[in-house]
């Protein structure tokens, strides 16, 4: 037989003995906010991996040899499903960024095309669309592949789970030594970013020249990208930009 239920009978009624006050409405809203807590902590950020380098150990050899330059980005969160990643890019010269683009524009597009005589439209799809986390990936990769064996300009290539991109990066004359370099740990890293909010992730970049002739890139990672010009003197960088946005 069905019955209702009342607040008493559904919630636990805690007492204290000594006061003998009755809580049950504190003891829901610690639960309350328990929950929320964590369900704030699951929206605000996920947890990603850095890769740098091939899995091969020859391989990595070899890259070193051709100057090749491997960083992997790797999501496996299934709360991120439906989720987009919006991927930028700034250049600064001198400490002013001179340039901004979105690498992955969303938004679907109209294209015209003129068949005998007649003008026939094609709605492309929102490439944010087809590549954010699909509900039947297990895991989602951004690959940033840099040839950077010329001097005068690198080639990258960044292959999302359906989506490829190549970019040349021009190089600054009397500037040498340009490499790929992570924003986080300098290495393989395993952390959490925040989601819905723009965050620098990768540069290439010159090193910090140091007294006595020592080069150093990892020293880079303890000022914002802004300041590289201020505190170590770069006069020419690209910093790669990653929004995870709903």
């Amino acid at each position: 037989m069905l019955r209702n239920l009342t607040n008493e009978q559904i919630l636990p009624r805690i007492q204290f003995p000594i006061f003998g006050s009755n809580i049950t409405l504190l003891y829901s809203f610690v639960i309350l906010i328990l929950f929320s807590s964590i369900n704030l902590f699951a929206l605000d950020s996920t947890q990603f991996s850095i890769k740098i380098g091939f899995v091969d150990n020859e391989m990595n050899l070899l890259a070193n040899i051709i100057k090749v330059e491997k960083i992997t980005l790797s999501f496996d969160d299934t709360l991120l499903i439906g989720k987009k990643f919006i991927l930028s890019k700034a250049e600064y010269v001198k400490g002013k960024k001179v340039g901004e683009q979105e690498l992955v524009k969303c938004g679907a597009d109209t294209i015209p095309m003129v068949i005998g005589g007649d003008t026939s439209y094609y709605m492309s799809s929102d490439p944010c669309e087809k590549n954010s986390f699909h509900k039947g990936d297990s895991i989602y990769i951004i690959d940033f592949i840099c040839d950077n064996s010329k001097s005068d300009k690198a080639n990258l290539n960044i292959h999302y789970p359906r989506l490829h991109l190549e970019l040349k990066i021009n190089k600054k004359p009397n500037l040498d030594l340009y490499s790929l370099r992570d924003l986080k740990a300098c290495g393989n890293y395993t952390g959490f970013i925040p989601l819905n909010k723009k965050i620098p992730i990768i540069a290439y970049s010159p090193p910090f020249e140091m007294e006595g002739g020592a080069k150093g890139y990892c020293i880079l990672n303890y000022k914002p990208v802004a300041e590289w010009h201020k505190y170590y003197k770069l006069k020419h960088y690209v910093v790669f930009y990653l929004e995870i946005k709903d």
